[in-house]
């Protein structure tokens, strides 16, 4: 009996030991898995480098990088989607502020625009009318705010149809590079669809999570050095840095802005090592 009471304690023993093991297995595929929050993801990504404790790993991005969206017009003009009609780009165009990326179907938008014109051409020929008509004294008040309520009304119409039209042309929100194109021509998008990624090339911007004690390297307008894979080099400075520290990694937020390209791309691997004197450092 002593025997067989001592074979159950070890059975146990090794249960709870397997089950131990189960546990901690689950947990390290977890973390391998990638199902971890945004920042851990960047704590990992601005780790100091191997053997180089003043240098962080990071990338680039440009703060200037969207997705551009077909945009609703009045009535019914996107309700059952339109036709894409003319693409004017492609990627890897330079584009400026404004300018044509494509034509959506127009003929609707177009014929509202003109019957708006004429409604407000009359509205306002009427409106007149009724001025001179007010100056004789001739015609009742109500009925010339009523003639001047008509001319507003058929003016607010006309607006509306030429925004809708100017809808239909796609155009750049700012000066960058067509780096994705999403639609093909004929084919029918809806309210909402994204049709082109436009980036700015530059300023390109870094983000880095500093360890509290090295924060002071990275005071706004410090420079820093970046230094991509491909071994070209740049002087950054540091834009601004979080006046809190992240309890939880003890670390500040520093963003470091390039501001001329010098060869880097939004995206690239970077490090980035701070020039100026860190307290109690040997440089």
């Amino acid at each position: 009996m002593l025997a067989r009471n001592r074979w159950y304690g070890a059975a146990a023993v090794a249960t709870v030991v397997v089950m131990a093991a189960a546990c901690s297995k689950t947990i390290e595929s977890d973390a391998a898995s990638g199902l971890v929050n945004a920042a851990s993801i960047s704590l990992a990504a601005t780790a100091p480098v191997s053997g180089a404790g003043n240098t962080f790993s990071t990338y680039l991005y440009s703060e200037r990088d969207v997705d551009v969206f077909s945009r609703p017009g009045g009535g019914d003009l996107f309700e059952q989607g339109v036709i894409v009609k003319v693409i004017a780009v492609e990627v890897g165009d330079d584009v400026s502020a404004g300018d044509l990326l494509a034509v959506l179907e127009d003929d609707e938008a177009v014929l509202a625009v003109e019957s708006a014109e004429a409604k407000a051409i009359e509205a306002g020929a009427q409106l007149k009318r009724f001025e001179v008509l007010r100056e004789r004294e001739v015609v009742a008040p109500s009925e010339y705010e009523a003639a001047f309520a008509r001319a507003r009304q058929a003016d607010a119409e006309l607006k509306r149809a030429q925004l809708d039209l100017s809808r239909t042309r796609v155009r750049a929100p700012f000066d960058g590079v067509v780096a994705k194109r999403y639609i093909r021509v004929r084919e029918l998008v809806e309210a909402g669809t994204p049709l082109f990624r436009i980036t700015a090339m530059s300023p390109l911007r870094a983000r880095l999570l500093v360890p509290e004690w090295q924060a002071p390297a990275f005071g706004a307008g410090a420079p820093v050095q970046l230094s991509g894979v491909d071994g070209q080099t740049a002087t950054a400075q540091v834009l601004l840095i979080s006046p809190t520290v992240d309890p939880a990694s003890g670390t500040r937020e520093v963003i470091v802005e390039l501001a001329a390209a010098d060869g880097f791309r939004p995206g690239a691997s970077v490090a980035v090592e701070p020039l100026s004197v860190m307290p109690g450092s040997d440089r």
